[in-house]
C-alpha cells in the first residue's frame, strides 16, 4: 500500500487569513462617484452607495498607494457628519467604498 504523506493544506506557510474577517469594518463595495480632475488631482464631489447619494462636504485627507502596478488614490471624506474612506484604482478605473470611519 502506497501512502502519500504530502498534504499541502497542512503547511503553515500556505494559510492566508481572510483579511475581511480580521477587519469587520472593511466594505470594499463598488460605488459610483461624481468627481472632477484638475492639475493631475482628483476631487470627489459625491458618491452613490446602496441607491443613496452622499454629497462630499470635505475631503479631510487623501493619499496614494501602489498595489502592484496599480496606483490607488484614497480619500477620507466627510458626508453629513460621517467619515467615509473611498478609493479610486487608476488601472481598473474602479471606485469603491473601503470603510466607514
Amino acid at each position: 500500500m502506497q501512502q502519500n504523506s504530502f498534504n499541502p493544506q497542512a503547511r503553515w506557510d500556505r494559510f492566508e487569513p481572510d483579511k475581511e474577517a480580521l477587519h469587520p469594518d472593511v466594505l470594499n463595495e463598488r460605488i459610483d462617484v461624481l468627481a472632477y480632475f484638475k492639475h493631475s488631482r482628483i476631487f470627489p464631489k459625491s458618491f452613490t452607495w446602496n441607491n443613496r447619494e452622499y454629497p462630499v462636504e470635505t475631503i479631510t485627507y487623501n493619499w496614494q498607494e501602489h498595489l502592484g502596478q496599480a496606483l490607488v488614490n484614497y480619500f477620507s471624506v466627510l458626508c453629513a457628519n460621517q467619515l467615509y474612506q473611498i478609493s479610486f484604482n487608476n488601472s481598473t478605473f474602479r471606485w469603491q467604498i473601503d470603510k466607514i470611519l
